[in-house]
């Protein structure tokens, strides 16, 4: 967010002039040229809406206002949102543990439902790590879903969230919140966050429509989730549909085309000398085939 205490007047001018743009261009739609010189000098201050308008003139999201003005480094928030967003479930725990702590100092001085969300989600997943739990984890996860589950529509940075606390639930909760989602993030189909983001509820969907025995509707999300992939050359994800494709044609009577696929998915882990995965995949080979 913009720091309030710091003017940015003069960030505005300096942005202005170094693109080459005049103050009637910038102040266009949202005050006269007059009265935007007042406030590119602090004599004044303006709407939220006329702001918005300013920076639509000098072609600027206020993300990268605010990451200029803050001297092209993240608010205290930011930094904790953008680590989050970045980190993974299977990262090493002392980053969790000082990701942990960097949120929790954060929320001594601030009351902030997201970095309270985080919080707990950091503090699940270090339960899980710590005892094999996964009740002990579940516990901290479900203060998250307490406040989520009341609203109406979910918006990014909720999602987010979800996305991060879905394998703690009972497989049927986490089909609702994905189809939720996914329905959300419809929204969102011009933002380039939230194709990664549907792409990451899309392959839970899949995982999810297979531990429920629903391999037809699996199959479907599959084959959109491959195309997806595709065009996003998201190969590591492009594997494990292709092995998840085969399992499910192999249950749905299709074994000749089942072994195709898998084949496809491993040699491509292979090539990208990602074996860790492709042993899970093979223990998940192994428990669908063999059940």
């Amino acid at each position: 967010m913009v720091n309030q205490k710091k003017p940015f007047g003069p960030d505005l001018k300096k942005i202005r002039e170094n693109k080459g743009y005049t103050q009637e261009v910038v102040a266009r739609n949202a005050m006269s040229r007059s009265t935007y010189t007042r406030f590119e000098t602090e004599i004044i201050t303006t709407t939220v809406p006329k702001y918005f308008q300013i920076l639509n003139n000098l072609d600027m999201s206020h993300k990268e206002f605010s990451y200029i003005h803050n001297k092209y480094h993240l608010s205290d928030k930011e930094a904790i949102l953008y680590q989050f967003n970045s980190v993974t479930t299977n990262s090493d725990l002392l980053l969790l543990k000082t990701l942990k702590l960097e949120a929790e100092n954060y929320l001594l001085k601030n009351d902030d439902p997201v970095i309270k969300d985080i919080v707990e989600i950091y503090e699940a997943l270090l339960t899980l790590a710590h005892t094999h739990d996964l009740k002990l984890a579940y516990a901290h996860a479900e203060k998250v879903w307490f406040r989520l589950e009341k609203m109406d529509k979910w918006y990014l940075t909720e999602l987010r969230l979800l996305n991060n606390i879905l394998f703690f639930f009972l497989p049927e909760t986490s089909l609702f919140i994905s189809k939720r989602a996914l329905l959300d993030l419809n929204n969102y189909r011009h933002f380039r966050e939230a194709t990664e983001l549907k792409m990451a509820f899309s392959m839970n969907l899949v995982y999810l429509l297979m531990e429920n025995q629903d391999f037809k509707q699996s199959l479907l999300h599959a084959d959109a989730l491959i195309e997806d992939c595709k065009a996003e050359s998201k190969y590591i994800m492009l594997a494990v549909l292709y092995v998840r494709k085969g399992i499910i044609l192999e249950k749905i009577q299709s074994e000749k085309d089942s072994a195709i696929f898998i084949q496809k998915g491993f040699t491509i882990l292979e090539a990208i000398e990602e074996l860790e995965i492709k042993k899970e995949l093979e223990q998940e080979l192994s428990y669908y085939l063999n059940s």
